[in-house]
């Protein structure tokens, strides 16, 4: 199962202690920190409210929506190989993903979606590997370009309009369910979370259970 979180990162890291006011002065020096690790040419100022009051939502993509959805959109790119018809229970069990995960996706036009789990509200190219203020690592990418890879993936497979995205919310994307069903409820759910954030500036996170 997973989930993706839209707020600033300080009610994030709190989670259900409530504590989010207690985070907000670690969360910023860790932003500066991280800021200056990167070249001022690459990237742009990362900047978003770390309000503690500020809202925070979260977002479920059902059991095997975010596998089901990567995968789809690696297979996507994939035509000479043949999409399977479920979801595995963990992705790393497909042999084609593996070795790409390898490459860290480098060649694919959907890397912010393949390889992230934490994104930016600002426009940036590259995905990257970066520490957690908790001690954890996650690949960090762009909310602005990840945006534009669900609307490019949608119009070369889905070729779905507003309604019929909304429709794929109620679907159920059960564990070792049909493939691209699932990675139906996975793009809705992960849709809704990526406007939400972008609407409202904030980092977006993917939290598998």
């Amino acid at each position: 199962m997973a989930r993706a979180f839209t707020g600033p990162l300080c009610r994030f890291f709190a989670g259900d202690r409530g504590e989010a006011v207690t985070f907000v002065q670690g969360v910023e020096d860790w932003r500066a920190d991280l800021q200056s690790a990167f070249a001022k040419d690459l990237v742009p100022q990362f900047a978003w409210q770390e309000d503690p009051e500020a809202k925070s939502s979260w977002f479920d993509l059902g059991d095997s929506g975010w596998i089901a959805l990567r995968l789809f959109a690696f297979y996507a790119e994939k035509s000479d190989l043949e999409l399977p018809d479920t979801a595995p229970a963990l992705i790393e069990l497909d042999r084609e993903w593996r070795e790409a995960a390898d490459q860290k996706f480098g060649r694919s036009k959907y890397a912010h979606l393949l390889a992230a789990r934490m994104w930016f509200p600002q426009d940036f190219a590259f995905t990257a590997r970066i520490a957690l203020p908790d001690g954890d690592a996650t690949e960090l990418g762009s909310l602005a370009v990840l945006r534009d890879q669900l609307r490019w993936l949608n119009a070369r497979t889905f070729q779905a309009d507003e309604d019929q995205i909304a429709t794929w919310s109620s679907l159920d994307a059960p564990a070792g369910g049909p493939l691209i069903q699932s990675a139906q409820r996975g793009y809705a759910a992960l849709w809704n979370a990526v406007e939400d954030a972008t609407l409202r500036r904030v980092p977006m996170v993917v939290v598998e259970a």
